[in-house]
């Protein structure tokens, strides 16, 4: 039992090496076809297919039910429902809005949006943090804290700001709006 947990023969060692071979380089040139957009972080659904490409290529190689025709054809057809949905959101903004989180103020104006932070599980100390890392000391030297549809918090340096365009269309949900 325990001699076929750390080894179980060549042929499943050859098996690995082989889809290997095959597998990566298809998914490389799959991803060169599609475009960059296909790897972006901008919404849940592009952080699913990056995840869901990782899984996929490591269930072909090393699972031995699939052959490297249903890899293709799986790789293939994620690929191609990406492709779709991002069209889709670039084409249409009503589609767009119902797949992408809408920015939202966490702080701005001098003040922290604490039914939000509550809401999306962050604290003072997670922005202060975020603040630290920007190479700041003070909130006073911030314009806005944003917590962007993918997640990610941006921060706005007061004194990077001459116009207010790029904080079109961050949401202002304080309280209850």
């Amino acid at each position: 039992m325990v001699d076929m947990i750390l080894y179980d023969g060549w042929k499943s060692i050859f098996r690995v090496a082989i889809m290997c071979l095959l597998t990566y380089p298809f998914l490389v040139v799959l991803l060169r076809f599609f475009g960059k957009r296909t790897l972006t972080n901008e919404n849940i659904f592009d952080f699913i297919i990056t995840v869901t490409y990782g899984a996929t290529l490591a269930s072909i190689i090393t699972n031995d039910k699939v052959t490297f025709a249903d890899g293709v054809v799986l790789l293939v057809m994620l690929t191609l429902l990406q492709y779709i949905v991002t069209k889709l959101s670039v084409n249409s903004k009503r589609f767009s809005d119902y797949i992408k989180a809408t920015p939202a103020f966490l702080y701005y104006d001098g003040r922290f949006n604490e039914e939000l932070m509550l809401k999306e599980r962050l604290r003072k100390e997670d922005l202060r943090s975020k603040v630290r890392q920007q190479g700041l000391n003070s909130f006073e030297n911030v314009e806005a804290i944003v917590l962007e549809g993918d997640g990610s918090l941006s921060i706005i340096k007061k004194a990077d700001v001459e116009t207010k365009d790029a904080l079109e269309g961050v949401a202002e949900k304080w309280g209850g709006n």
